[in-house]
């Protein structure tokens, strides 16, 4: 049995695997070529959990995709995509980012989700 957690990030990360992106629990070498996605920290409250029966997690999530910088159009059709996959509502912000070693679209995308 796993942590209600532990679930929830298994269940992000065989989502996004339906999009053909890798996906990485950590920002991976800098040889490592993009398109990749890094699951990334999170947040929770449990506050909306009784004090006794199930827990109840009020989560923000980070995932963060890293794409070639050469088609915008490209780009734009993965956003897309990961937003299918997860079904879910979720706010993200496009970004030019050469943290990585070379300039390319870093999209951070933020998940807000209660887990039981």
């Amino acid at each position: 049995m796993y942590s209600p957690m532990t679930e929830y990030l298994k269940m992000v990360s065989t989502r996004l695997d339906t999009t053909g992106i890798p996906v990485k629990f950590k920002l991976p070498d800098a040889k490592v070529k993009e398109p990749f996605y890094v699951i990334g920290p999170h947040t929770g409250n449990d506050s909306p959990s009784a004090k006794f029966g199930p827990a109840i997690v009020d989560t923000s999530l980070q995932i963060d995709l890293y794409y070639p910088i050469d088609s915008r159009t490209a780009l734009e059709e993965a956003v897309f995509k990961t937003k299918i996959a997860l079904n879910k509502r979720i706010d993200h912000q496009v970004l030019i980012d050469n943290s990585i070693g070379r300039e390319v679209y870093h999209v951070v995308f933020r998940i807000n989700d209660y887990i039981y």
